[in-house]
């Protein structure tokens, strides 16, 4: 299939940018990105109505080597899929690049104990993961105390000056959508979009590369 033949050469690229030293793997960003159907009503698997986003559409989940923004993993799903659900998966798959990976950065939507264990002892590194915000009670006071978010702090990093890396994943689907305008094309149904994706996600990865003098693939 088409898609075989896009991953397949996309997973080159991300070889490439490995060997040549664009992926360091050293401190990595994930989050998601929703795009919304072309027909604007539901397709084979776009998954129904996402009630957060009041729209009907797939997600991209998506992994950045933050130091020089290049792709290390994707996956592409549903619009519905919680982001936590796939965050493993896209960790695992990503694994041959995190050798030295020592942070591994989120928004508090990944805040789940099943994801920060499994990168401080899958990986050894340290989850740059807010903390959600304790719930109040009645008399407007946080529940929980101290210990508690000591233990949630466990194998976190709160540096604000690393948390603030993430953003860079959002740099990629904001040059995926307003510059190649993923979403924009006239096709329907994730075949057709996991075709797009890749395509876009390619021609992205080929900027990074050629644009340090690879031209040799």
């Amino acid at each position: 299939s088409k898609a075989a033949v896009y991953q397949k050469f996309l997973t080159q690229l991300i070889k490439l940018a490995y060997k040549q030293g664009l992926i360091s793997g050293k401190k990595v960003a994930l989050d998601s990105s929703f795009v919304k159907t072309y027909s604007g009503k539901e397709e084979e698997g776009s998954g129904g109505w996402n009630g957060h986003k009041e729209a009907i559409g797939f997600k991209l989940h998506a992994l950045i080597d933050v130091n020089t923004g290049c792709l290390i993993a994707l996956i592409i799903g549903d619009g519905l899929t919680h982001d936590s659900q796939v965050a493993i998966p896209l960790l695992k798959k990503a694994r041959p690049w995190l050798r030295k990976v020592g942070y591994v950065l989120a928004d508090k939507g990944y805040d789940d104990t099943d994801i920060i264990e499994y990168i401080a002892k899958g990986l050894r590194a340290k989850a740059g993961i807010p903390i959600r915000e304790m719930p109040k009670d009645k008399k407007g006071k946080k529940k929980g105390n101290y210990q508690n978010w000591k233990l949630k702090a466990k194998g976190r990093t709160v540096k604000k000056s690393i948390l603030n890396l993430r953003t860079e994943v959002e740099r990629f689907f904001s040059y995926l959508k307003r510059v190649l305008k993923l979403g924009k094309d006239a096709t329907r149904g994730i075949k057709r979009f996991v075709d797009n994706t890749y395509l876009a996600c390619i021609f992205y990865m080929l900027q990074r590369v050629c644009a340090v003098g690879i031209t040799q693939f």
